[in-house]
Order: structure tokens, then C-alpha cells, then sequence
């Protein structure tokens, strides 16, 4: 059987204007989007959470800037409001990301600080280590 050869048909493109859409709820996520801060960039400072969270730690020794675990919950939670994760204000995540710091551990290019954090209360006075009172018990 011999086969039949199609004829060719070239189609012009056709101009027309479309308006970007977003594959998640159209229109009106796409433009809400573009108005809030990424979820990860700070609204002040435009860090990155991570960055964000070494620099409040190694800038809280300082006696103007003195902030307790619940005021540093606070201050991380207001920099980035679209981060769920900072929206709880938990001490126990200030706590953890105080510890990563002092080991060098928090970011992957951080090397271990010269100046460790430390905790301190709410009126800016350190707050000592459970290592400390437990050598002051036993010496008394």
C-alpha cells in the first residue's frame, strides 16, 4: 500500500495578549504574593531568618540591646510575620538556636563566635547556667 502524503499547513502565530496567572488561586494570590514580604526575608532588615537569628545573637551582649528568650521570641516573630514557625514565639526555639550559635553549628559557613551568647532576664541582667549553681551548692 502506498501512503499518502499530508499536505502542510503552516499557521501563523496569533498575537494575544495573557494575563499572567498564578497556578494557586489566580489573579488574587499572585497579587497578594507581591505585596508581603517573602516568608524567609526579614521586613526591617531583610536577612534571612538564620542570619537574622546569629546577628540578634551576637548583638545581645550589648547593654541597649539586652533582650530575655521571650523578648528575642518576640522580636524574631515581629521581623518575619509571614514565618509560621517564629509566629509561635516559643523560648524553647531561642534556646535552641542560642546553642547551635555557641557551637558553630547554626549556619553552614558559621565558624564558633568569640563572644558566646548567653540568656539573660527580662531586666538585662545574665541569667546564670545550671552548671554554675550547681558547683555554688556544693561548695556551700
Amino acid at each position: 500500500m502506498a501512503r499518502k502524503k499530508k499536505s502542510l499547513v503552516v499557521k501563523a502565530p496569533v498575537a494575544t495578549a495573557r494575563a499572567k496567572r498564578s497556578t494557586k488561586g489566580g489573579d488574587a494570590t499572585a497579587k497578594a504574593k507581591s505585596t508581603n514580604p517573602p516568608r524567609n526575608k526579614g521586613v526591617t532588615s531583610g536577612m534571612k531568618i538564620m542570619e537574622y537569628q546569629d546577628h540578634t545573637l551576637a548583638v545581645n551582649h550589648k547593654s541597649d540591646k539586652r533582650l530575655s528568650d521571650t523578648g528575642l521570641a518576640d522580636n524574631w516573630a515581629a521581623e518575619f510575620p509571614q514565618s509560621k514557625c517564629m509566629q509561635r514565639r516559643e523560648t524553647g526555639i531561642v534556646k535552641s538556636v542560642r546553642r547551635l550559635y555557641n557551637k558553630g553549628t547554626h549556619r553552614s559557613n558559621q565558624a564558633v563566635p568569640t563572644r558566646l551568647s548567653i540568656p539573660y532576664n527580662d531586666e538585662g541582667q545574665p541569667i546564670e547556667g545550671r552548671e554554675h549553681k550547681k558547683t555554688t551548692a556544693k561548695a556551700a
